[in-house]
């Protein structure tokens, strides 16, 4: 599990691109100027390119207003480098502005990579951990999924209860599993 400045996922899952080049140099992407519209997807929906996806997202994030949206990371090929740069780097998760917006434009971002399924153990810890935290006042985190493992919920670190439940339940979690390869 990893902590961030401004939230804990514990989806073991992270969240998780068309614009002109701007008359940025040759191989420097950015995404367009800020305040422009949010580029329409394509007949066929967003790119199958990452990069390009990513283009769409951080200006389709400008366009709702998220004027400090950062350009993707030269040469990272996630498709998600300016999303967890703004996140991790800005803190600019903690905005209500940036969640709003960001319900609407995750749609350009290329689908992450699937993490490892858990084991029964992993699974047997997680919910533990679950009830830890409902334990410790953080009524709405769900057992994880039986199956799966995943346990989709977030915590804001600007949540002072959820942080400080978290510091007493986070002995309970099992070690983070790693991704798999993206289908």
């Amino acid at each position: 599990m990893r902590t961030s400045r401004w939230s804990a996922v514990l989806t073991l899952a992270l969240l998780a691109g068309g614009c002109s080049d701007g008359g940025a140099s040759p191989g420097v992407a950015t995404a367009g100027t800020p305040g422009a519209s949010a580029p329409a997807a394509a007949p066929s929906g967003p790119s199958d390119d990452p990069v390009q996806r990513e283009l769409e997202f951080v200006a389709c994030m400008r366009a709702a207003g998220v004027a400090d949206m950062p350009d993707p990371v030269p040469g990272d090929r996630s498709g998600r480098s300016a999303l967890l740069h703004a996140m991790d780097d800005l803190g600019l998760g903690l905005k209500d502005s940036f969640q709003t917006a960001l319900d609407g434009c995750t749609r350009f971002l290329p689908p992450g990579s699937e993490p490892s399924p858990r084991t029964p153990d992993d699974v047997t810890k997680l919910r533990a951990y679950a009830q830890c935290m409902r334990d410790n006042g953080v009524a709405d985190v769900p057992d994880p999924d039986p199956v799966t493992g995943q346990l989709n919920h977030w915590l804001r670190q600007d949540d002072k209860a959820a942080m400080a439940a978290l510091e007493k339940c986070r002995n309970l979690l099992p070690a983070a599993p790693t991704a798999g390869p993206t289908p």
